[in-house]
């Protein structure tokens, strides 16, 4: 093998492992099932909050609901 083939071959190789590590670190942060009930019911209850505030009833309504069966999914994990 030359050096420039030895160049080469170094490269492709350096190559595939940081594709292999960049994927592995990107597959680390996606959010699992778990953590995104959690931030569903954070932004529902924050507009709970909300609509309660400004006494929209038919709002809350549908968002106790909503919250419940994300409190469901959640036990149910």
């Amino acid at each position: 093998m030359t050096d420039e083939q030895i160049e080469q071959l170094a490269q492709r190789v350096a190559r595939i492992i940081l594709n292999e590590l960049h994927e592995g670190l990107l597959l680390d942060v996606q959010p699992n099932d778990e953590e995104e009930l959690l931030a569903e019911l954070a932004r529902c209850m924050t507009l709970l909050a909300k609509y309660l505030s400004e006494e929209q009833y038919e709002k809350c309504e549908l968002l106790k609901k909503k919250i419940k069966t994300i409190e469901q999914k959640l036990k149910n994990l």
